[in-house]
């Protein structure tokens, strides 16, 4: 698994701990930085003690893991800006006459 999926997940277990609706962009921002800025070793080891895993883990094991945990919309696409989603057609009330 490469290293940019595993600072994903590792900010999506973060940002699942303080609840989705409580992080602003500028916090998830500082997540990423912070997670971003560990070296290998601590990120893996960082990821390991979040999953209850022993450490050093086994990179198959670790990958298992990680599967299961689910990044939200915003975290995956990686274009969080905190609008509402417009991807949608209007609702009936927001149409125009």
């Amino acid at each position: 698994m490469d290293r940019g999926t595993r600072e994903r997940k590792l900010v999506a277990l973060m940002v699942n701990d303080l609840g989705l609706a409580d992080v602003e962009e500028s916090e998830m921002a500082g997540m990423r930085d912070e997670v971003r800025g560990l070296p290998d070793e601590e990120l893996d080891r960082t990821l390991a003690k979040r999953l209850d895993l022993p450490y050093p883990v086994h990179e198959e094991v670790l990958e298992r893991a990680l599967r299961r945990v689910e990044e939200p919309e915003h975290l995956s696409g990686g274009g969080f800006t905190g609008a509402p989603d417009m991807s949608h057609g209007p609702r009936p009330e927001e149409r125009e006459g």
